[in-house]
């Protein structure tokens, strides 16, 4: 089972089973909670409650640098590009079966984590494993399509009101946009909907650095940050109590929008 950290698992994967279900009892109570691809609380939303609160062994596996000790047991290489590469690392040195659908989440986890290896640290390493992984019957332009073309309209009218509030500064080098809750009324669209629109911004050839500012209904306001790799986004978002990657970071920050 998968608990993500979305409104809705990605859907090239198997079932998830939800925070509510954990805290009401409905599903059983588990050995061992395995927290991957983040060390963080404010990532982790009801999840964190349940782990304090039922004192279950926690296993972390992740490449972020940046963490807060969630885990009993932390599996943690920095130099990994993906979290991916470390689970399947330890599913190669436990000797464990990897059958298709095992070695298709590995691969959404790795290519995911990489920008569908777009990012700077993507290596040699994340190739190898994706080759590999590939070998065990992994079809990458299904899965593509299934996660970067196949959007509803929502999404699009969604992602026209962002692009309708891109601001450019310092000779074009700096993007900024941002997203109203009214936005996602009138274009009936769900938060899920904004996951890598920060991404169109970065097509424009000037852009090194973009952020797009999303409200949220809890009042707060979602700031995700990206870079070409000349600047580190992740100390930015360090400052304000997030973290993330060089390339890729986000932070949750108090609202309103326009404070």
């Amino acid at each position: 089972w998968y608990e993500f950290l979305f409104s809705e698992k990605p859907s090239v994967l198997d079932k998830d089973v939800n925070v509510k279900q954990l805290i009401d009892g409905s599903f059983y109570q588990p050995d061992l909670i395995i927290i991957v691809d983040t060390n963080s609380r404010n990532q982790l939303a009801g999840m964190a409650d349940f782990i304090k609160q039922n004192k279950r062994a926690v296993l972390v596996i992740d490449h972020h640098i940046t963490g807060d000790g969630l885990g009993d047991v932390e599996m943690v290489d920095t130099k990994a590009a993906a979290s991916g590469l470390i689970v399947y690392d330890l599913f190669k040195y436990a000797g464990w079966d990897i059958n298709g659908n095992i070695a298709q989440a590995l691969f959404v986890a790795i290519a995911t984590d990489t920008g569908w290896f777009r990012f700077a640290s993507t290596d040699s390493r994340v190739h190898k494993a994706s080759a590999e992984l590939i070998d065990y019957g992994v079809n990458s332009a299904d899965i593509f399509h299934t996660m970067y073309q196949s959007f509803s309209l929502p999404r699009f009218r969604l992602m026209t009101a962002m692009l309708n509030t891109l601001q450019l500064h310092f000779n074009g080098r700096y993007a900024e946009q941002h997203l109203l809750l009214k936005d996602f009324e009138q274009t009936s669209a769900a938060y899920k909907d904004t996951e890598n629109l920060i991404n169109e911004c970065q097509k424009i050839k000037t852009v090194e650095v973009c952020a797009l500012f999303v409200e949220l209904k809890d009042g707060r306001v979602k700031c995700s940050l990206r870079s070409r790799g000349g600047f580190d986004v992740r100390e930015v978002a360090q400052k304000f109590g997030g973290g993330g990657h060089k390339e890729a970071s986000g932070v949750h920050l108090a609202g309103p929008l326009d404070d």
